[in-house]
């Protein structure tokens, strides 16, 4: 048996035994003579892709300290003259800017046509059939 391997299955055993810069650079070759071998170009990106990829453990970890010492850290106590009590309200007891109405469909009402939000797009096949049948029983009447 011969030593040699088809070039494109030893750097495919190259990428398997994670030897990525000898897989990209069999590929690299591979790609001089044959530009458009797609099995080439792919193995090539893959190895070079899992050359520059980070390992979760790579990360530095973020210590106790540091998550103790958090600067965006959420209030506990509410500013002086808000209210977290009571929502939708405000100082002046109002229902808040915040809370607008909203249409059937539970989109907030803004002033704006919305031709695939309006009432004449179909909806479901019971309202679809309740529709026709109420059409045409009033027809007969």
């Amino acid at each position: 048996m011969g030593s040699e391997m088809e070039p494109l299955l030893l750097a495919w055993s190259y990428f398997r035994r994670r030897k990525f810069q000898l897989c990209a650079d069999l590929c690299t070759q591979m790609l001089e003579k044959s530009p458009y071998d797609q099995a080439a170009w792919i193995l090539k990106a893959r190895a070079l892709t899992e050359m520059v990829y980070i390992d979760e453990i790579d990360v530095d970890q973020e210590g106790i300290a540091e998550m103790m010492l958090d600067e965006n850290a959420i209030a506990q106590v509410p500013r002086p003259g808000t209210s977290l009590k009571l929502p939708g309200t405000n100082q002046t007891g109002g229902p808040s800017q915040a809370v607008r109405p909203v249409t059937q469909a539970g989109r907030p009402i803004t002033g704006f046509l919305r031709p695939s939000t309006q009432s004449g797009r179909p909806g479901t096949m019971e309202q679809s059939y309740y529709k026709y049948h109420l059409r045409r029983n009033s027809f007969k009447n």
